[in-house]
């Protein structure tokens, strides 16, 4: 099945083109013209770019050089150019794919939905080409750890703050992943719980109190409030996803 297509002047420069992209060799790919090349009427006038499709051989074909092209061409058809820096297997038998791109913030897109979207996508294809079910991630710029340490700030003072006021909270729709982080982030604190709410995949966190704090607990703490709340960034600065800080005016809608 196609994982790549090129256009080129000669079938020769569509192949050194194609094997330089996916960084193989000859014999883990196959080649098909979808579109010759002109030179024009008797070899004279303007020459055509000819259409070369790349296909992997199921069997064959290195997993890393399918994901690279699928990643290449859903990229591509969405305007940018990207570079897969590297591969490496994370929990439970994932595969991590870092990204690098100048186009990074679109890619990642608002709270990380289009990384998400390019995710799914590139494993439905490469399912279909290879016959298996590898679990693909995709990172780019550190996207996923800072996202995480944000998260996980937010989960912590939102926590604070619930156990303080007694006022339950509700955060904006989260994936499995991002709202695992924030259970875990508040499943030692005997002040309050979490529970998700919503169907879908995209679910909210609400997090409420279940005990009453001991006088005292938070003498030496930064007093959490609805106007400091905000403050959260990332580590390395603003948030490329373009996201807001906490905003706590509204019962239904908070980070």
């Amino acid at each position: 099945m196609q994982i790549l297509e090129v256009q080129a002047l000669s079938e020769k420069e569509a192949l050194d083109e194609s094997l330089a992209s996916l960084g193989t060799t000859e014999d883990n790919i196959e080649l098909s013209v979808l579109k010759k090349s002109s030179s024009g009427f008797l070899g004279l006038g303007q020459k055509t770019l000819g259409i070369y499709k790349i296909n992997a051989i199921r069997g064959k074909t290195p997993l890393a050089v399918i994901i690279r092209g699928v990643l290449t061409t859903l990229l591509g058809h969405m305007g940018y150019s990207v570079t897969v820096k590297d591969y490496r297997t994370v929990e439970e038998g994932k595969l991590m794919v870092d990204l690098e791109s100048e186009f990074a913030g679109y890619i990642i897109g608002k709270h990380g939905r289009t990384l998400e979207a390019l995710q799914f996508m590139a494993n439905l294809i490469v399912e279909k080409i290879t016959g298996e079910q590898p679990k693909i991630l995709l990172d780019i710029e550190n996207y996923r750890e800072r996202r995480a340490q944000h998260l996980m700030e937010i989960a912590r003072k939102t926590g604070e703050y619930v156990s303080r006021t007694g006022k339950s909270r509700l955060l904006d729709p989260l994936n499995p992943y991002e709202r695992r982080l924030v259970h875990m982030a508040l499943q030692d604190n005997e002040i309050v719980k979490t529970e998700s709410e919503g169907n879908g995949v995209y679910k909210r966190v609400r997090v409420f109190r279940v005990a009453t704090p001991a006088a005292g607990d938070a003498a030496n703490e930064v007093l959490i409030t609805e106007e400091n709340i905000g403050n959260i960034r990332f580590d390395e600065g603003k948030d490329p996803e373009g996201a807001d800080d906490i905003d706590f005016n509204s019962e239904d809608r908070h980070r």
